[in-house]
């Protein structure tokens, strides 16, 4: 019983707001999981990486929803360290707490919850992040998840490390894909402008390609004839830029005729 109440009052510090819907079975995660709040910020490796593990098997065992949105909040920590050896298990917990449910809310905080390390200064741990997103967008859940995903690579797209920036461009084309909606597709065709628009010497061509084949993926997902006709424009203003390859303006007028078959009856 006193367990209970110190569970209970717990959960309102944590959440005020969702304390009136968690499941009664759920207080004693809940409250060991306030527990480990300190254990994971540790200084102490031993003690932080434990923890981690902890709180990423309670909210696997967990079909809470709101164990595992506790989890992801507690995760923050050690996916923001350093060291990769302490975010790099963190991504993967995040990633596969986000996976173990459908509930759209814990998918979407678990994206956000990898902003950190999809931005960070080592190529490494921007990967595995960028993996980690494919991994929740991969399930289709739907359009708020995958919006939730764009956000969130739209950084990594800018990257000037064409290491993180080719595997974020083709993240945005699984996410809008999954999503099957325009909405989705329109906000792929933003976060793709950058990449169009490189103008680097070295690794520009590679860059402009994926970003064009990723133009043509979106185009062709998408639809609503302004979506599709939106992509072809892109493509078609690309085509005829001189200061571009020939291969590439070759490559953006070929996917500009695909999306126009696409329009066709």
């Amino acid at each position: 019983m006193c367990r209970a109440l110190i569970a209970a009052a717990m959960a309102v510090l944590l959440d005020p707001a969702g304390a009136a819907a968690q499941s009664p079975a759920s207080a004693p995660a809940l409250a060991e999981l306030f527990a480990l709040r300190a254990k994971v910020g540790d200084p102490d490796t031993r003690v932080r990486v434990t923890a981690l593990h902890r709180v990423w098997a309670l909210a696997l065992a967990s079909p809470d929803p709101e164990v595992k949105l506790t989890a992801l909040g507690l995760l923050g920590e050690p996916v923001g360290s350093a060291s990769d050896h302490i975010r790099m298990p963190a991504v993967y917990a995040i990633a596969e707490i986000a996976n173990s449910t459908e509930d759209a809310r814990v998918k979407v905080q678990a994206l956000s919850t990898l902003t950190e390390p999809l931005q960070a200064g080592q190529v490494p741990i921007r990967d595995v992040a960028i993996d980690a997103v494919n991994s929740i967008t991969r399930a289709g859940s739907g359009n708020d998840v995958a919006l939730a995903a764009l956000r969130v690579l739209a950084p990594a797209v800018r990257s000037g490390n064409n290491g993180v920036r080719i595997p974020a461009i083709n993240a945005v084309v699984r996410a809008a894909e999954v999503a099957g909606s325009d909405q989705a597709c329109r906000a792929a065709l933003d976060i793709l402008m950058p990449a169009l628009e490189s103008e680097a010497m070295i690794g520009g061509l590679e860059v402009r390609m994926m970003a064009l084949h990723a133009v043509e993926r979106v185009g062709l997902s998408a639809r609503e004839v302004g979506t599709k006709a939106r992509a072809m424009g892109l493509l078609q203003s690309y085509a005829a830029k001189g200061s571009w390859e020939p291969e590439a303006r070759a490559r953006a007028q070929q996917a500009a005729a695909a999306i126009e078959g696409s329009l066709k009856p």
